[in-house]
């Protein structure tokens, strides 16, 4: 049995002390490096991923380099992609190109006061739009695959206005399923902006007759 003597006899060297103190500094060390390193990744990959929701940004609409065809085309892209690269981005990019008339129709028709937060009326677009059995599922690809063409080139007005025809045509059997005529609208960039669309369904389920359809009773 050891006493008390023997016991004070057994402490550690000093050599033993300072080796353990060096080896417990040398794993906190190690940790702080791997914890450094898999920040530093982090870091980069959220800078990366940055970069890029910046670069599709600047190249979506409303831009000042997209002809009418080229800018209509697009739109219906950033709503067909509605949560690329964020979600709810493609409904944005329809609210940011709206004329100050057709953006607040566009609130009226989900019942948003004029100040409401624009990614809360995203939002509200979205669900309404979505809504199944709703005929403009369409553009959120929950219905037919189409593809967007554009049957004559568009009417300038020469007075920063213009239309554009865009029909959405079946990619199964090329089936004309909708017809849409878009009001267009140059802002102060010289981009073009969305003054109004019409909407006239030619899919029997949603066809009542002859009669054009109107884009605000998306939300009836």
């Amino acid at each position: 049995m050891l006493g008390p003597q023997s016991v004070l006899a057994f402490s550690p060297s000093p050599s033993l002390t300072r080796f353990t103190t060096a080896l417990t500094y040398s794993e906190d060390d190690q940790h702080d490096s791997a914890f450094d390193g898999s920040l530093k990744i982090l870091n980069e990959r959220l800078q990366r991923l940055r970069l890029d929701v910046l670069e599709k940004e600047v190249e979506r609409p409303p831009n000042a380099r997209l002809s009418a065809c080229d800018f209509v085309k697009e739109l219906l892209q950033c709503i067909l992609e509605n949560d690329d690269p964020l979600p709810e981005s493609g409904f944005r990019v329809l609210l940011r190109t709206a004329t100050d008339e057709w953006r607040d129709a566009i609130y009226h028709s989900v019942g948003a006061p004029p100040n409401a937060n624009e990614d809360v009326v995203a939002s509200a677009l979205g669900e309404a739009i979505g809504r199944p059995e709703n005929q403009y599922t369409l553009l959120v690809g929950e219905a037919e695959e189409y593809f967007p063409t554009f049957p004559f080139e568009p009417l300038d007005y020469f007075d920063g206005t213009a239309w554009v025809e865009c029909q959405l045509r079946d990619k199964k059997d090329d089936k004309l399923l909708v017809s849409t005529g878009w009001q267009l609208q140059r802002n102060d960039e010289g981009a073009w902006m969305v003054a109004g669309i019409d909407w006239q369904d030619f899919r029997e389920k949603f066809r009542p007759g002859v009669g054009r359809e109107e884009w605000m009773r998306v939300c009836h």
